[in-house]
């Protein structure tokens, strides 16, 4: 359910787009864009539902994240990184970033765009370009995804800080 009524005033809001909101947590670049939020006249800005950040992340990680090509870690004190293709280790230094677009539908929610730009590793072997793992990009999307919220303006929850 959409709350209509701000947080922090108790004003009512209304539906508001962020067109583009940034985060980062090194190397994942987060790109949130035409971002639905709700704002009161105040200017406070909210989600359009408490369970919205969670949502999206798991949204994320479970639904979108697996879709990427993406190569697998193995071992526990020196990591390599294999082709998800041929199986032949992957190279050390990364070929150069690119960006995944995604395309979020959440119940209710108009749709909007997700960028994740990550460096990629070309395969010796097959040529193939994927992320390192997909281990890496899940560890890092909740902390790009909190400096993006941060970007649209939206408070932390209650009892963060």
């Amino acid at each position: 359910m959409t709350s209509t009524s701000c947080q922090r005033c108790r004003a009512e809001t209304e539906l508001t787009i962020v067109h583009v909101a940034d985060g980062d947590a090194d190397p994942l670049h987060i790109r949130l864009k035409e971002l639905p939020l709700r704002v009161c006249p105040e200017g406070h800005v909210q989600f359009v539902r408490p369970e919205f950040a969670a949502e999206l992340l798991q949204h994320l990680i479970e639904e979108d994240e697996p879709e990427l090509p993406a190569g697998e870690e193995k071992g526990l004190i020196i990591k390599k990184f294999m082709c998800e293709s041929c199986h032949q280790a992957l190279e050390p230094k990364s070929d150069h970033k690119h960006t995944f677009s995604i395309e979020i539908e959440l119940e209710e929610i108009d749709a909007f765009g997700v960028d994740l730009t990550m460096p990629v590793y070309k395969c010796s072997a097959c040529g193939k370009e994927q992320l390192h793992s997909l281990r890496e990009v899940r560890k890092l999307t909740p902390a790009a995804m909190a400096h993006a919220f941060e970007d649209a303006n939206i408070p932390p929850p209650p009892g963060v800080l």
